[in-house]
């Protein structure tokens, strides 16, 4: 296959089998939390009409000063709530409230306060879902999709705004894929089980990882997908996911 640059700095991936300290306390919830209340007026403004695409992530984060992370979760929480709706390789649209149906919504069962026994299942279900994603992914990866994916960890590097330190929380580099995948299915399980992830992680008040390993461990996948190496890709994505309840019950002890 064709030679690609990874990301300076993470060249190199060592995944030690001694603990590393990952969770980290939300210290900026009001950031986060200024965030959501800013998304949530706008996508309510009378300007908005039901259908309407909102400006992209980009130009939202602009004119919050924020990080597009942050502006990528609150949305995420958005759509949870049945706000907004975020259409594959298209942008996020103003829902139409008023024909909601009360789906039956993962995001639904997150109590107002996550124990450790819920974040368990989570997890698990979790890195069921995001290993049959990756999985198919490597079956059929293409150099160009390859390509995109360093472009995307390359940028999220870059992220150095209020609220970067919920990178932790980013599933971009995941969702990626599972749009690349072209299961439209799966790739709505996939979204719900990424809201229904950052609600429960925020009302936790942790943050299970921080962003050096976040990018660290996104690195390992993308070279073991670039090597099509199945085996690897199981064995990281299922790791990457479950070290969050595995660092969480270590802080936590």
């Amino acid at each position: 296959g064709a030679c690609h640059s990874f990301p300076s700095g993470l060249s190199t991936v060592h995944m030690s089998n001694s603990k590393i300290s990952t969770l980290h306390p939300i210290e900026r919830q009001d950031v986060f939390q200024k965030v959501l209340a800013s998304l949530d007026e706008l996508v309510t403004d009378p300007v908005y009409r039901p259908g309407d695409r909102l400006p992209p992530e980009r130009e939202l984060a602009g004119r919050l000063g924020v990080s597009r992370t942050l502006v990528r979760q609150a949305l995420k929480l958005l759509e949870a709530a049945g706000k907004v709706v975020s259409r594959m390789g298209s942008g996020t649209y103003v829902a139409d409230m008023t024909r909601r149906t009360n789906p039956c919504l993962l995001s639904c069962t997150v109590p107002n306060t996550v124990d450790m026994a819920y974040l368990e299942k989570l997890v698990d279900l979790r890195s069921l879902v995001e290993e049959k994603i990756f999985l198919e992914f490597c079956a059929r990866c293409t150099e160009g999709q390859i390509d995109e994916l360093v472009r995307l960890l390359e940028e999220n590097m870059r992220e150095d705004l209020p609220g970067s330190e919920l990178m932790g929380l980013d599933m971009s580099f995941e969702e990626k894929v599972g749009e690349f995948v072209g299961n439209d299915l799966l790739y709505c399980v996939q979204s719900q089980l990424h809201q229904t992830w950052i609600m429960a992680w925020t009302r936790y008040g942790y943050v299970p990882e921080s962003q050096e390993v976040l990018h660290t461990e996104h690195l390992g996948l993308l070279q073991a997908l670039h090597a099509r190496d199945k085996n690897e890709v199981s064995r990281r994505i299922v790791q990457h996911v479950k070290r969050a309840h595995e660092e969480c019950g270590d802080y936590r002890a």
